[in-house]
């Protein structure tokens, strides 16, 4: 009897780079976000998940309506539920531990967000 190898592709995480925003910019874009009213929602990039050599997605920080910093994340369509866990488990883990102003100050995220945009003539 035959036996056949299954490949499993496993998903790694790191921080996002600037080379990054090209793709991270196409992700945002197929979300259906318009970039007008989208412009808050891209937020700062900070972590992106990448299987098969390939970016999937991305976390961001934002602030929601009561002005409290959250994540949100992007994606293309092609991670499965258990990558999309282990992602948020990831995200989870490393927001504890990240000590930027970025993750604990709203008007800090909100200025560099807008700085951000700005880079990128969103």
């Amino acid at each position: 009897m035959e036996s056949k190898a299954l490949l499993q592709e496993k998903i790694t995480f790191r921080e996002v780079y600037i080379f990054d925003m090209e793709i991270l910019q196409n992700i945002f874009s197929q979300n259906n976000c318009v970039k007008a009213e989208g412009k808050m929602l891209f937020g700062i990039p900070f972590l992106l998940a990448e299987k098969d050599n390939k970016i999937n997605s991305f976390a961001s920080l934002l602030l929601n309506s009561n002005n409290e910093i959250v994540y949100k994340i992007y994606d293309d369509g092609s991670l499965t539920d258990k990558d999309k866990t282990l992602f948020e488990e990831y995200i989870s883990i490393f927001m504890k531990k990240k000590r930027n102003a970025n993750f604990n100050n709203a008007q800090q995220l909100k200025h560099s967000t807008d700085h951000f945009v700005h880079f990128l003539n969103f």
